[in-house]
């Protein structure tokens, strides 16, 4: 049996009409009841009985025009939940961010994507950069951006802009007004450090290793999983931290924060958008894609 037997059965069984079933179909009536007799064949029973009130659905009939119709109505939203999908509307993007773009670069290009498809839903998923790879490779979100490049050659890594890494302090810390800071002074302060696995981490100690510190000889006061949380901290003058820009833009403008300059040490690092290499990305995932791409431009 196919669809289209499933149809012209249908419709004659509900109208109690061969003619109406073959108009539905836009077939003549003797290949409506050609179909008929091909799926009564196929089921080994009488379907239909012609009648002198028309077309009567058999008792094998009445179980098939209840499990037809539901094949068809299956079929019909089966062919809407694609539609949707194609136009992306209605359907959820799960996305992932490590802390700094996921909190300051995602939601402005989710505001521009709902803006243009307001019937899509998205999930953000915030972690540190090797937990929104992991949950990548794992198919847990469609894509991410991250600090730190993907070293599985299951994924794609682009480049997508820059984030500058600042070592900060509250404005009444001790190096404040001071032109520069030596390296090594880091070594007898308290220190606000990111959790292992943080694309800030990695750069940050790739930076202080070129100036021969290692940073398990740092003071490390706290470790912190939040950008936000390390941002309270250092206002709260628990120590200082390397923190993005992003993060303390607007305590840097008003003064409640200070950037410190560490001579001969410049931190800054690139956002990549990653995404599983050869697969193809759902109609959401990629107009997503394509904003943040805009972005960085």
């Amino acid at each position: 049996m196919n669809i289209k037997q499933l149809e012209i059965f249908v419709t004659v069984a509900t109208t109690g009409s061969f003619s109406k079933g073959a108009e539905a179909a836009c077939i003549t009536q003797s290949t409506a009841s050609q179909h008929i007799a091909i799926l009564e064949d196929a089921c080994g029973v009488r379907l239909l009985d012609r009648t002198g009130r028309g077309a009567m659905p058999t008792e094998a009939g009445k179980i098939m025009l209840v499990h037809a119709q539901q094949v068809l109505k299956s079929l019909k939203e089966t062919e809407q939940a694609m539609l949707q999908f194609r136009q992306a509307d209605g359907v959820e993007l799960s996305v992932g961010g490590s802390t700094i773009p996921g909190t300051y670069l995602l939601p402005k290009a989710i505001a521009l994507l709902r803006s243009s498809h307001p019937g899509i839903k998205v999930k953000i998923e915030i972690g540190d950069s090797r937990e929104v790879i992991e949950k990548l490779i794992e198919e847990r979100i469609e894509i991410g951006i991250v600090g730190t490049a993907a070293d599985d050659k299951s994924v794609t890594s682009e480049a997508l802009g820059y984030d500058e890494i600042l070592l900060v302090a509250h404005k009444g810390h001790h190096w404040c007004g001071r032109t520069v800071v030596q390296p090594e002074e880091l070594l007898s302060e308290p220190i606000i450090m990111r959790e292992k696995g943080s694309g800030t981490n990695d750069v940050v100690d790739a930076a202080l290793r070129q100036q021969g510190i290692n940073a398990s000889d740092l003071t490390t006061c706290v470790t912190i999983s939040s950008s936000e949380a390390i941002k309270q901290a250092i206002l709260a003058d628990c120590g200082v931290a390397f923190i993005s820009e992003m993060a303390v833009r607007e305590e840097l403008k008003q003064g409640d924060l200070v950037s410190i300059h560490l001579t001969g040490i410049s931190i800054s690092r690139s956002f990549y958008l990653v995404h599983r290499k050869g697969r193809t990305l759902s109609p959401a995932a990629a107009a997503l894609l394509l904003l943040l791409r805009e972005l960085k431009q």
